[in-house]
C-alpha cells in the first residue's frame, strides 16, 4: 500500500526535519522546511504531514505550502527520493497490470483513478434531528430557526462534540472542550465524502460555533454536495443561512483562496448586514477590489443575517429579489459600501 511506503520514507527523512514528532496515527508535526516557521521563536512548528485516503500529504499553516510527501522528499533529499520512486513504481506495477513497461516512473504513474461516479454519502453515526423527539431541545432549537424541514435529516446531535470530532477527523482537535452538546452540521464534497463539520452550541458555551476539518487541506465550505457549478452561485458566511437561498454555499471561515473553483462572473457574495462592524466592512471592500460581486444591504433591511431576515418574514422569492437588486461590483460597489457604513 502507498500509505505504508509514504510512512516508511517519511520516517527515513525525519532526522532532517526540525522538531519532528508524531502527534497521533498518520499525523506528524515539524518546523516547515520551506519557510522555517519563525526566526524569532525556534519552538514554533506549523508543518504537518497527514493522511488523505491512501497517501500522505504535507501542509504548512504558516506559509501555506502544500504538497505530496513524495515531492517533500524530493526537495529535501533527492537521493532518498530515487528509492522512494522505485518503491512506488513497484507498487504501481502490482496494482495496475496494464501499465506500460516504458512508462516514466513519476508520482503521477501511481494515481490509477477509476471513472468518477457520485458515491454514497459518508454515514454520520449520530442521531439525526429528524429522529429526535419533538420535545428534544436540539430539535426545538432547529425548528426555532425556521430551517426548511427537508434538512432535518441532514442535521445531527451529539452529547460530546469533541469526542465525535476526534473519531472522524485526521487533524488534532484535542484542545476542544470536552462534553459539550452541539448541533452537528456535516460538510460534504461533490463526491459526497465528509470533509468537515460545524458544531453549534446548545448550552451556554462561550464558543457558539466550532468548525472542524476531516483533513488538513479540507476546505471549510458547506454545500458542495448540493452545488451546481453551471448555475449562478450565492456565497454566504454561515451554513444555516445558505439553506434559504438557491444554489448557495457557505464559507464557514474559509479563506477566499479555498474558493478558487468559483467563477467571479457567476457568483454573488453575501456578508452579514453589519455596517458598524469594521471587520465586515473591510472584508466587503477588499472583496470588491478583487473583482467579486457583493451584496450591499439597503437601509430598509434591518436584520443582521439571512436567517434573521427569514424569521422577520423576508424569505423565498422576495429575499432573492432583494439580494439581486442590491448586488454591486467595482467602484459602484465601493461607493455603496461607504453609504451603507454611514447609514446607521
Amino acid at each position: 500500500m502507498s500509505i505504508v511506503t509514504d510512512t516508511q520514507y517519511l520516517l527515513q527523512l525525519s532526522p532532517r526535519l526540525e522538531r519532528f514528532k508524531k502527534v497521533r496515527d498518520y499525523l506528524w508535526n515539524f518546523r516547515c522546511p520551506h519557510c522555517g516557521d519563525s526566526s524569532k521563536n525556534k519552538r514554533k512548528a506549523r508543518g504537518y504531514v497527514y493522511r488523505k485516503k491512501t497517501d500522505l500529504f504535507f501542509k504548512c499553516h504558516n506559509c501555506g505550502m502544500g504538497q505530496s510527501v513524495g515531492n517533500l522528499i524530493k526537495e529535501i533529499d533527492p537521493s532518498l527520493h530515487k528509492f522512494y520512486v522505485m518503491e512506488r513504481y513497484k507498487e504501481g506495477q502490482k496494482t495496475n497490470q496494464h501499465s506500460k513497461i516504458n512508462q516514466k516512473p513519476s508520482i503521477e504513474t501511481f494515481q490509477f483513478e477509476a471513472p468518477k461516479f457520485k458515491s454514497k454519502k459518508t454515514e454520520i453515526n449520530l442521531p439525526s434531528i429528524e429522529s429526535l423527539s419533538e420535545e428534544h431541545y436540539a430539535r426545538v432549537y432547529f425548528e426555532s430557526r425556521e430551517i426548511p424541514q427537508e434538512f432535518m435529516k441532514d442535521f445531527f446531535y451529539t452529547e460530546d462534540f469533541k469526542k465525535w470530532a476526534l473519531s472522524v477527523c485526521h487533524v488534532d482537535y484535542s484542545t476542544l472542550r470536552q462534553g459539550e452538546p452541539r448541533l452537528v452540521i456535516p460538510f460534504f464534497d461533490k463526491d459526497n465524502q465528509l470533509i468537515g463539520a460545524q458544531g453549534r452550541a446548545l448550552n451556554d458555551s462561550k464558543v457558539k460555533y466550532v468548525t472542524v476539518k476531516v483533513h488538513e487541506d479540507s476546505p471549510k465550505v458547506f454545500g458542495l454536495d448540493r452545488w451546481d457549478s453551471e448555475k449562478h452561485t450565492y456565497l454566504v458566511e454561515g451554513p444555516i443561512d445558505s439553506l434559504f437561498i438557491p444554489n448557495c454555499l457557505a464559507m464557514a471561515g474559509a479563506d477566499m483562496r479555498e474558493l478558487d473553483m468559483l467563477d467571479k462572473t457567476k457568483t454573488t457574495i453575501i456578508y452579514d448586514n453589519e455596517p458598524r462592524n469594521p471587520h465586515i466592512v473591510k472584508r466587503t471592500t477588499d472583496t470588491l477590489k478583487k473583482g467579486w460581486k457583493v451584496v450591499v444591504w439597503p437601509d430598509s433591511v434591518l436584520s443582521k443575517d439571512i436567517n434573521d431576515m427569514v424569521q422577520s418574514s423576508i424569505k423565498g422569492a422576495r429575499l432573492v429579489e432583494i439580494i439581486n437588486r442590491n448586488t454591486y461590483s467595482g467602484q459602484r460597489g465601493e461607493w455603496e459600501v461607504k453609504r451603507w457604513k454611514q447609514s446607521r
